[in-house]
């Protein structure tokens, strides 16, 4: 689918010199008793502001935490579909796989846990750890510890992420298996999934700037941020994961010739590109040729873009956008004005097609794998 694009003060009063002596005394010890006045109000507004700050982090960590199970369910409908579309890619759709993926995720996670938990027990827990490393009077073997303990803090929350994902996951793939072929595999579904994850994180991390930086340095809003971090992470591995298992689909002799054709008219451009572009859309045109974002054609381009760039692929005085020739030849015309000829900017020619880093990526990978 182609996309167009302080502390509390108080003043204290100065004393002028007496020359009685009894009156200088008199006068040390009202500016003595000024500054402990001082002290302690600027300590007590300290106090409070420390006070605000756990108030503050603990409401938001509530609110954030509220958000939590809308995020769950975007990144497991983002990855659902992005698995979905990868599969149906290659032409291989099987809704099960899709959570036998994710659950296999949650268990080596969970596995990696269980064994730094392990490790951190039997070296006799956190505590006994750092008695060991103040008797030892060794600060590096400190560090070392705050660093294990990190780790096993991470691994946690991002078992218990992965645990929540493949369980939504689960519960998904169980009434859309047989949807996944007329449905999930288009890219602009795998968009809105994107759009939807996006906004959900969106408003995690609004919660998280509306706090004080000393508010941000407590403990629980730390969890909130290390949540929220695993879950873009999550997004990410899901894109990564998705294109490292796309297969090419079987390639009509018709349409590798188009391909092979239009790549000449870009000097630069692998043919492979325009395949895998035309694979991820429609199947060589054998899928969905209207999107319901409104895209058309085998190369599903927007009409307004496709008009800009009309190319008459077939050289029969007219270019259709739902004929493979035309549609083929204006998206290699497209991509090389947006730099696909440079390998240095093809990345970013992919991603004018299609705005979406996880689309760009399925396309390279699988550009690498036609022959």
């Amino acid at each position: 689918m182609l996309v167009k694009a302080g502390h509390a003060s108080v003043e204290v009063p100065q004393v002028k010199p007496k020359r009685s002596s009894r009156r200088k005394g008199r006068s040390f010890v009202g500016i003595a008793g000024s500054l402990v006045l001082t002290v302690v109000l600027s300590a007590s507004a300290h106090a409070d502001t420390i006070d605000q700050a756990n108030a503050q982090a603990k409401h938001l960590a509530v609110e954030i935490g509220k958000l939590q199970p809308q995020v769950d369910a975007a990144l497991a409908a983002y990855d659902t579909s992005l698995e979905s579309i990868g599969q149906a890619v290659s032409s291989n759709v099987a809704a099960a796989a899709v959570y036998k993926v994710l659950q296999q995720r949650a268990d080596d996670l969970a596995n990696e846990r269980d064994g730094h938990l392990v490790a951190l027990y039997e070296a006799g827990g956190s505590l006994a750890m750092y008695a060991a490393a103040l008797q030892a009077g060794r600060p590096a073997d400190l560090q070392q510890l705050h660093n294990f303990t990190g780790i096993v803090t991470a691994d946690t929350h991002a078992a218990a992420s992965a645990r929540r994902v493949a369980a939504v996951a689960k519960a998904t793939l169980d009434t859309s298996d047989r949807q996944v072929g007329s449905g999930l595999d288009n890219a602009d579904v795998v968009n809105q999934r994107l759009l939807a994850l996006q906004n959900a994180l969106g408003a995690q991390q609004a919660l998280l700037d509306q706090a004080s930086a000393r508010a941000k340095d407590l403990q629980a809003l730390k969890d909130a941020a290390a949540a929220l971090a695993a879950s873009r992470a999550a997004a990410a591995q899901a894109g990564a994961q998705a294109a490292s298992d796309v297969q090419p689909y079987d390639l009509p002799s018709t349409f590798r010739a188009l391909y092979q054709s239009a790549a000449t008219t870009c000097p630069g451009l692998s043919w492979t590109v325009l395949a895998a572009i035309g694979q991820v859309e429609t199947h060589h045109g054998r899928g969905t040729m209207v999107s319901t974002a409104g895209a058309l054609g085998p190369m599903q381009f927007m009409a307004p873009t496709f008009v800009r760039y009309a190319t008459d692929g077939d050289h029969d005085g007219l270019a259709d956008i739902m004929n493979p020739a035309d549609a083929i030849f204006t998206a290699a015309t497209y991509l090389c004005a947006n730099g696909a000829g440079n390998p240095d900017s093809l990345y970013s020619a992919i991603w004018n097609y299609n705005h979406a880093d996880w689309y760009v990526q399925l396309v390279l990978a699988l550009s690498t794998k036609i022959s």
